[in-house]
Parts: C-alpha cells; sequence; structure tokens
C-alpha cells in the first residue's frame, strides 16, 4: 500500500459512515462490464444491520476531501462471521444485468422499431428502475455515432443490459477507415446519482490524461504481446490484410452483409480493431487512481516496445485505514464469458 498523509477513505452505506476497521477493492473491468465494490468491515455491529440492496459509496479523498464518490452501486452479497462482515456491491447496472433483473422480450407486437439503442435504454430506465427514486442516472446518455436502430431487433425475454452490450458492438466510428473507433458503457457519477453512458474511445493522439514514468509515478509493470491477426473469414468472403511472418491468425466475421465486398469491409474493421491492442500491458502506479476508463496514458520508458500512449482499459483500487494501491490494464480489452464460447 502507498500512504499517502492526506489519504482519509470514507464508507458510506446508506446512512452510515465508516471511517475506521474496513478494507476493499474497487474492479472497473472495462469492456462494459459493472464495477464491482468488495469490502471488509470489522464493526461487529454490522452484522445485524440489514445491509441487502442499501447503496454503498466509498470516498477515497486522496489529497483532499471528494465531493463525488470514486465507487456507487448497490449491496448484492453479504457473508458475516464472528470477527467481520464482508460485502460485494455492484454498480446501478446489475440493476438490468442478468436472469435477475427485470427481462424483457421483444416481439413483433411489442417493440421498438422506431428507436435508437440509447433512446430504448432510456425509455426503459426511465420507466421500469426509476419508477419512484433515480436509481440509474440519465442525463449523460445520449446517441452514438453512427446511431444504433432497433428496427427489427426481436428476442425472447432478455436482460436489457445483454441486449444493449451486444447491440452495442454495431456502432463503429469508421470516418477514419484506418483508426476505427468503437463505444462502451460506463457509469459517471454527478455527486447524486451514478448516470449510465456511452463512450466512444479515444485515438491515441488524442490529449493525455495520466503520464507515467519511473520517476513520475510508475512503481514497476509487465507486458506480453499477442500475435496480429492478418486474415478475416466469413460471409464468402476471405481476405488477407498483410504479410503473416509470425503466422496466419484468423478473425471469423459475422452479420448480415449486401455483398462481399461490404464483408470484406467489416473484416478490414475487425482485423483494425484487433491489432490495436496486441499489447497487454500492467502498470502498477501510485497516481492515476482518477482517471477515467478509455483514457490514454502515457509510458515514458526505456523500453520502445510499450513507451508511448495506451488506452486504459481497466483498473484496479485497493484501500484501507492506511493506504491505497492502484492497477492500471492497457491497451488488449479484457475477456468476458463469451471469448470463451
Amino acid at each position: 500500500m502507498t500512504e499517502n498523509t492526506y489519504y482519509k477513505p470514507r464508507l458510506v452505506i446508506g446512512d452510515k459512515e465508516i471511517t475506521k476497521g474496513m478494507s476493499g477493492n474497487i474492479n472497473f473491468s472495462g469492456n462494459s462490464q459493472a464495477n464491482i465494490c468488495s469490502c471488509k468491515i470489522t464493526d461487529p455491529h454490522f452484522q445485524n444491520y440489514k445491509l441487502y440492496n442499501k447503496e454503498l459509496k466509498v470516498y477515497l479523498n486522496y489529497g483532499a476531501d471528494d465531493g463525488v464518490p470514486i465507487f456507487r452501486g448497490f449491496i448484492k452479497d453479504i457473508s458475516p462471521n464472528d470477527t467481520e462482515t464482508n460485502l460485494k456491491a455492484i454498480d446501478p447496472r446489475g440493476l438490468i444485468t442478468g436472469n435477475t433483473s427485470r427481462l424483457i422480450e421483444i416481439s413483433d407486437d411489442n417493440n421498438y422499431d422506431g428507436s435508437s439503442l440509447a433512446s430504448f435504454l432510456y425509455d426503459f430506465i426511465d420507466n421500469n428502475i426509476n419508477t419512484t427514486d433515480t436509481l440509474i442516472g440519465l442525463d449523460y446518455l445520449r446517441d452514438t455515432n453512427p446511431i444504433v436502430s432497433m428496427k427489427g431487433f426481436r428476442t425472447e425475454p432478455t436482460s436489457v443490459y445483454e441486449i444493449v452490450t451486444g447491440k452495442l458492438k454495431e456502432a463503429i466510428d469508421d470516418a477514419d477507415i484506418e483508426k476505427p473507433l468503437t463505444y462502451f458503457i460506463d457509469m459517471i457519477d454527478d455527486g447524486l446519482k451514478s448516470n449510465i453512458t456511452f463512450i466512444k474511445e479515444k485515438q491515441l493522439t488524442d490529449t493525455v490524461s495520466l503520464l507515467l514514468s519511473p520517476s513520475k509515478g510508475l512503481i514497476n509493470y509487465n507486458y506480453n504481446r499477442r500475435v496480429p491477426a492478418t486474415r478475416s473469414v466469413g460471409y464468402g468472403s476471405d481476405y488477407t490484410f498483410s504479410s503473416e511472418p509470425r503466422g496466419s491468425v484468423s478473425r471469423v466475421i459475422s452479420g448480415d452483409f449486401k455483398d462481399k465486398n461490404e464483408a470484406r469491409t467489416q473484416g478490414i474493421k475487425e482485423i483494425l480493431l484487433h491489432n490495436r491492442e496486441t499489447d497487454e500491458i500492467t502498470v502498477n502506479a501510485n497516481k492515476g487512481y482518477y482517471v477515467g476508463l478509455g483514457s490514454i496514458v502515457r509510458l515514458e520508458l526505456d523500453t520502445e516496445d510499450i513507451s508511448g500512449n495506451h488506452r486504459l482499459t481497466s483498473k484496479k483500487i485497493s484501500f484501507n485505514d492506511s493506504g491505497l494501491k492502484l492497477s492500471l490494464s492497457l491497451n488488449k480489452k479484457p475477456l468476458t464469458l463469451t471469448d470463451y464460447l
């Protein structure tokens, strides 16, 4: 843990504040996955406290008192014993995720054919989640560019978040075909509520949010490099993007295309998106706790292979009464279960 004179973390559960006898981890997993906070509290009074579904907030107060929590979510798992209580809270996306959330069936009789993806999500949350209190803020929810249409979309009873994350993959800004940009879902806290939003990835040439070097906050790092993709296959199209000195790695494309040329163009996009992220870099640092996912992080190192600008794809913050620890993942998007299916 990195000690800091101005570090005074606060854990707030409902209307009860805890500043001692607590520790935890916050995982900002990226790739549109919900953020999760796991905490341990040694106060024995919490064993009899009604905690399930209570709002949990974490304030790091690193350098100064925070007006906005670094994490806000709802408690979904409680494990007490005779010495401590272990809690797990999920950010508000947990309210629309999984089979325990309110599912939706979209059919010919009940559909969103005239809606965009953003307006569909807004309508569902507004009418089904925020019925008495604002549990998921909507102030930052805007359409993607290009806009994703819900026209023709049908499904059996499914969680809304599964629908949205699946459809969001269609939003690829290919204004620069050689540097396509995708979108991901994140939460932005305004001090009163946590707002769901679509965020477009940044170009590596965009403004740097965090600079790390051995003399500027970098503790240590490690990295792996994957073999880049060279071919796209699907819909009758088999396209080789470049030479294959390190072997052939293919990307399978799927979808509805009007012809092979459109399928080939989609294959090129997927290869370019995949090949942006051939480095898997993990960095431990003592600054950057508040830097958001998708931000540009610059590494200044003697190792030319990874020195330069990278995208922040996930981060983990560990905290207790006396210090902080921060781990950042750069470039490669974290795997999700569907990557193995």
